[in-house]
Protein backbone atom coordinates (compact mmCIF):
# COMPACT_ATOMS: atom_id res chain seq x y z
CA UNK A 1 0.00 0.00 0.00
CA UNK A 2 0.98 3.42 -0.91
CA UNK A 3 0.10 6.48 1.12
CA UNK A 4 -0.79 9.66 -0.27
CA UNK A 5 0.23 12.83 0.69
CA UNK A 6 -2.56 14.75 3.22
CA UNK A 7 -2.21 18.39 2.23
CA UNK A 8 -4.38 21.26 1.66
CA UNK A 9 -5.81 19.88 -1.69
CA UNK A 10 -8.68 18.23 0.72
CA UNK A 11 -9.95 21.55 2.57
CA UNK A 12 -13.71 21.09 1.19
CA UNK A 13 -16.03 18.18 1.40
CA UNK A 14 -15.92 17.40 -2.62
CA UNK A 15 -12.37 17.09 -2.47
CA UNK A 16 -11.89 14.41 0.50
CA UNK A 17 -14.74 12.42 -1.04
CA UNK A 18 -13.12 13.04 -4.40
CA UNK A 19 -9.68 11.47 -2.71
CA UNK A 20 -11.45 8.55 -0.89
CA UNK A 21 -12.72 7.31 -4.43
CA UNK A 22 -9.81 7.02 -5.81
CA UNK A 23 -8.18 5.84 -2.99
CA UNK A 24 -10.30 3.19 -2.82
CA UNK A 25 -9.59 2.86 -6.72
CA UNK A 26 -13.08 3.24 -7.58
CA UNK A 27 -14.90 5.42 -10.55
CA UNK A 28 -17.81 7.40 -10.44
CA UNK A 29 -19.82 5.07 -12.17
CA UNK A 30 -19.26 1.88 -9.98
CA UNK A 31 -19.83 4.49 -6.69
CA UNK A 32 -23.17 5.34 -8.19
CA UNK A 33 -24.33 2.06 -8.67
CA UNK A 34 -23.79 1.42 -5.69
CA UNK A 35 -25.74 3.60 -4.42
CA UNK A 36 -28.86 3.72 -6.56
CA UNK A 37 -27.86 7.35 -7.82
CA UNK A 38 -27.21 8.74 -10.91
CA UNK A 39 -23.25 9.40 -11.83
CA UNK A 40 -23.63 13.45 -11.98
CA UNK A 41 -24.28 13.20 -8.57
CA UNK A 42 -21.09 12.12 -7.72
CA UNK A 43 -19.31 14.46 -9.74
CA UNK A 44 -20.77 17.55 -8.45
CA UNK A 45 -20.89 16.38 -5.16
CA UNK A 46 -16.50 16.02 -6.19
CA UNK A 47 -16.52 19.29 -7.43
CA UNK A 48 -18.48 21.14 -4.17
CA UNK A 49 -21.37 22.16 -6.59
CA UNK A 50 -23.58 20.06 -4.79
CA UNK A 51 -23.38 18.10 -1.18
CA UNK A 52 -24.64 14.62 -0.91
CA UNK A 53 -27.66 14.46 1.70
CA UNK A 54 -27.11 13.96 5.25
CA UNK A 55 -28.30 10.62 5.21
CA UNK A 56 -26.10 9.11 2.73
CA UNK A 57 -23.32 10.14 4.40
CA UNK A 58 -22.86 6.63 6.47
CA UNK A 59 -23.67 4.55 2.83
CA UNK A 60 -20.44 6.87 1.79
CA UNK A 61 -18.15 6.24 4.82
CA UNK A 62 -18.83 2.55 4.42
CA UNK A 63 -17.99 2.28 0.37
CA UNK A 64 -14.96 4.60 1.16
CA UNK A 65 -13.82 2.82 3.95
CA UNK A 66 -13.48 6.25 6.11
CA UNK A 67 -15.46 7.61 8.97
CA UNK A 68 -18.22 9.99 8.86
CA UNK A 69 -16.20 12.82 10.81
CA UNK A 70 -13.04 12.43 8.34
CA UNK A 71 -15.33 13.22 5.66
CA UNK A 72 -17.66 16.38 7.64
CA UNK A 73 -14.30 17.50 8.82
CA UNK A 74 -10.91 15.69 8.22
CA UNK A 75 -10.82 14.45 11.34
CA UNK A 76 -8.32 11.62 11.85
CA UNK A 77 -6.39 9.63 9.55
CA UNK A 78 -7.02 9.94 5.49
CA UNK A 79 -8.03 6.67 3.29
CA UNK A 80 -4.35 4.90 2.35
CA UNK A 81 -4.48 4.47 -0.98
CA UNK A 82 -4.35 0.73 -2.26
CA UNK A 83 -1.62 0.29 -5.55
CA UNK A 84 -3.81 -1.94 -7.91
CA UNK A 85 -1.63 -4.66 -9.76
CA UNK A 86 -3.18 -6.93 -12.55
CA UNK A 87 -1.40 -10.12 -11.94
CA UNK A 88 1.12 -11.42 -14.05
CA UNK A 89 2.01 -8.24 -15.60
CA UNK A 90 4.13 -5.63 -14.73
CA UNK A 91 2.81 -2.34 -13.78
CA UNK A 92 3.20 0.02 -16.79
CA UNK A 93 5.14 3.08 -16.00
CA UNK A 94 2.94 6.60 -16.77
CA UNK A 95 5.58 8.47 -18.69
CA UNK A 96 5.19 12.15 -18.17
CA UNK A 97 4.57 14.54 -21.58
CA UNK A 98 6.86 17.90 -21.01
CA UNK A 99 4.27 20.65 -21.66
CA UNK A 100 5.97 22.01 -24.87
CA UNK A 101 4.86 18.86 -26.12
CA UNK A 102 1.10 19.62 -25.51
CA UNK A 103 1.31 22.64 -27.45
CA UNK A 104 1.39 22.88 -31.13
CA UNK A 105 2.86 25.27 -33.79
CA UNK A 106 0.35 27.08 -34.94
CA UNK A 107 -2.37 29.46 -33.45
CA UNK A 108 -5.54 29.79 -33.49
CA UNK A 109 -8.59 32.73 -33.06
CA UNK A 110 -9.57 33.37 -29.50
CA UNK A 111 -13.28 34.91 -29.59
CA UNK A 112 -15.24 35.81 -26.72
CA UNK A 113 -19.21 36.86 -26.23
CA UNK A 114 -21.40 39.19 -23.72
CA UNK A 115 -24.10 37.92 -21.45
CA UNK A 116 -27.52 37.67 -23.22
CA UNK A 117 -30.95 36.89 -21.39
CA UNK A 118 -31.52 32.82 -19.72
CA UNK A 119 -27.72 32.73 -19.86
CA UNK A 120 -27.32 32.52 -23.31
CA UNK A 121 -23.77 34.10 -24.92
CA UNK A 122 -24.07 36.59 -27.30
CA UNK A 123 -20.33 35.50 -29.65
CA UNK A 124 -18.74 37.63 -31.51
CA UNK A 125 -16.80 35.65 -34.47
CA UNK A 126 -14.33 38.75 -34.92
CA UNK A 127 -10.74 37.22 -32.67
CA UNK A 128 -10.00 39.75 -30.55
CA UNK A 129 -6.69 37.45 -30.09
CA UNK A 130 -4.65 34.21 -31.59
CA UNK A 131 -3.45 32.05 -29.26
CA UNK A 132 -1.44 28.70 -29.05
CA UNK A 133 -3.49 26.18 -30.75
CA UNK A 134 -3.36 22.77 -27.76
CA UNK A 135 -1.68 19.41 -30.02
CA UNK A 136 -5.63 18.19 -30.10
CA UNK A 137 -6.14 20.55 -32.35
CA UNK A 138 -3.09 20.96 -34.34
CA UNK A 139 -4.31 20.02 -37.57
CA UNK A 140 -8.31 20.75 -36.98
CA UNK A 141 -9.22 23.26 -39.57
CA UNK A 142 -11.84 25.85 -37.96
CA UNK A 143 -10.60 24.57 -34.05
CA UNK A 144 -10.78 28.09 -32.45
CA UNK A 145 -10.42 29.01 -28.69
CA UNK A 146 -13.73 30.64 -26.62
CA UNK A 147 -13.59 33.06 -23.51
CA UNK A 148 -16.41 31.93 -20.83
CA UNK A 149 -18.35 34.47 -19.36
CA UNK A 150 -21.16 33.75 -16.72
CA UNK A 151 -21.09 30.91 -14.20
CA UNK A 152 -23.48 28.16 -15.15
CA UNK A 153 -21.16 25.94 -15.52
CA UNK A 154 -18.62 26.95 -12.46
CA UNK A 155 -16.87 24.80 -11.59
CA UNK A 156 -16.50 23.24 -15.11
CA UNK A 157 -15.44 26.19 -15.99
CA UNK A 158 -14.86 29.83 -14.77
CA UNK A 159 -15.12 32.91 -15.92
CA UNK A 160 -12.28 34.07 -17.95
CA UNK A 161 -11.38 30.15 -18.60
CA UNK A 162 -11.11 29.60 -22.66
CA UNK A 163 -13.42 26.47 -23.63
CA UNK A 164 -11.18 24.91 -26.91
CA UNK A 165 -13.45 23.89 -29.31
CA UNK A 166 -13.02 21.42 -31.85
CA UNK A 167 -16.31 22.02 -34.17
CA UNK A 168 -16.08 18.96 -36.47
CA UNK A 169 -16.28 15.99 -33.70
CA UNK A 170 -19.72 14.72 -33.44
CA UNK A 171 -21.98 15.41 -30.28
CA UNK A 172 -20.37 13.07 -27.61
CA UNK A 173 -23.11 12.02 -23.88
CA UNK A 174 -21.49 13.70 -20.98
CA UNK A 175 -19.06 16.30 -23.00
CA UNK A 176 -19.54 20.08 -22.87
CA UNK A 177 -20.62 21.67 -25.93
CA UNK A 178 -21.38 24.76 -27.29
CA UNK A 179 -24.85 24.85 -29.38
CA UNK A 180 -25.78 27.71 -31.81
CA UNK A 181 -28.55 29.23 -32.03
CA UNK A 182 -27.93 30.42 -35.93
CA UNK A 183 -24.86 28.76 -37.67
CA UNK A 184 -21.49 30.73 -36.51
CA UNK A 185 -20.67 32.10 -40.39
CA UNK A 186 -19.44 35.51 -38.77
CA UNK A 187 -20.74 38.30 -36.67
CA UNK A 188 -22.27 38.31 -33.38
CA UNK A 189 -24.40 34.91 -32.86
CA UNK A 190 -26.27 33.70 -29.47
CA UNK A 191 -24.91 30.42 -27.88
CA UNK A 192 -24.96 28.24 -24.79
CA UNK A 193 -22.31 26.84 -22.88
CA UNK A 194 -23.76 23.63 -20.72
CA UNK A 195 -22.69 19.93 -20.77
CA UNK A 196 -24.49 17.71 -22.77
CA UNK A 197 -26.38 14.43 -21.18
CA UNK A 198 -27.86 13.00 -24.17
CA UNK A 199 -30.27 13.79 -27.64
CA UNK A 200 -32.97 12.63 -29.73
CA UNK A 201 -33.91 14.09 -33.12
CA UNK A 202 -36.40 16.64 -31.73
CA UNK A 203 -33.83 17.82 -28.30
CA UNK A 204 -30.60 17.69 -26.95
CA UNK A 205 -30.69 17.10 -23.16
CA UNK A 206 -28.78 19.65 -21.31
CA UNK A 207 -27.31 20.27 -17.97
CA UNK A 208 -25.36 23.31 -15.89
CA UNK A 209 -24.08 23.29 -12.37
CA UNK A 210 -24.76 26.77 -11.12
CA UNK A 211 -27.52 26.32 -9.93
CA UNK A 212 -27.80 22.74 -10.51
CA UNK A 213 -30.28 22.08 -13.22
CA UNK A 214 -31.22 19.43 -16.26
CA UNK A 215 -33.16 20.69 -19.35
CA UNK A 216 -33.81 20.33 -22.80
CA UNK A 217 -33.20 22.10 -25.73
CA UNK A 218 -35.28 21.68 -29.78
CA UNK A 219 -32.66 20.94 -31.96
CA UNK A 220 -34.01 22.64 -34.46
CA UNK A 221 -33.72 26.27 -32.15
CA UNK A 222 -30.29 25.30 -31.67
CA UNK A 223 -29.33 23.49 -34.67
CA UNK A 224 -25.19 23.40 -34.78
CA UNK A 225 -23.30 21.73 -31.61
CA UNK A 226 -19.47 22.15 -31.06
CA UNK A 227 -17.54 19.89 -29.02
CA UNK A 228 -15.20 21.21 -26.03
CA UNK A 229 -12.19 19.16 -26.03
CA UNK A 230 -10.47 21.13 -22.98
CA UNK A 231 -9.75 24.77 -21.73
CA UNK A 232 -6.80 26.74 -20.42
CA UNK A 233 -7.78 27.83 -17.26
CA UNK A 234 -7.36 31.58 -17.02
CA UNK A 235 -6.78 31.13 -12.64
Amino acid sequence: MVAISYNDTMETLGSRLRYARTAKGLSQDEVAEQLGINRVNVSTWESDATRPDIRRLPDIAKIYGVTEAWLLSAQGEPPIKVERRKRGRATKQVDIVPGEQLLGTGKMPLYTGAMGGDGHVIISFDAIDYVKRPAELENVKGGYGLLIVGDSMVPAFWPGDMALVNPHLPPARMRNVILYHTPPNGGDVEAIVKQLNGWNEREWHLQQYNPLLEFTEYRQEWPVCHRVVGKYDAR
